[in-house]
């Protein structure tokens, strides 16, 4: 797949011990839930930022503006213990030809600019909601033993 960024938090040993600690089903939930939290605010950035253009088609099919076609979805990972959300452009094939540019056009890039300005935002996302499901959960456990 060309043109992916992919973001790896390193140097969080701490973090991953404690999710390890909560077992494999939790710290799974718990993951899912912070990647798609910091997936949902990109994709809400980026189609604050995307252009907005109509594209026409042959037959007056509109496939609608730039903005209305950024998706985001979940995608099986391959290895164990990795979550994948995706944004994409969905059918606006022709947000590719604004990003690189064509031999007619040239580039004017609106997606690599969002990425870099959204970078470490993403993070902090993604840190905050894993914080958070941690306490939420730890706290559900203590309730739940002293019930019972």
């Amino acid at each position: 797949m060309p043109n992916v960024t992919r973001r790896q938090l390193e140097g969080m040993a701490d973090l991953k011990a404690t999710l390890e600690g909560l077992g494999t089903e939790v710290a799974t939930k718990v993951g899912v839930k912070a990647n798609r939290d910091a997936a949902k605010e990109f994709q809400d950035h980026l189609a604050q930022t995307a252009p907005h253009d109509a594209i026409e088609s042959k037959g007056n099919r509109r496939y609608g503006t730039l903005r209305e076609n950024i998706k985001l979805r979940r995608q099986k990972a391959q290895k164990q213990g990795h979550i994948i959300h995706i944004v994409s452009i969905g059918r606006a094939f022709w947000g590719f030809f604004q990003e690189f540019g064509t031999v007619n056009m040239a580039a004017r890039p609106w997606m690599r600019p969002a990425i870099e300005a959204w970078n470490d935002a993403l993070v902090d996302v993604q840190l905050k909601r894993l914080r958070e499901g941690i306490e939420a959960t730890v706290k559900r456990l203590a309730r739940n033993r002293r019930k019972g």
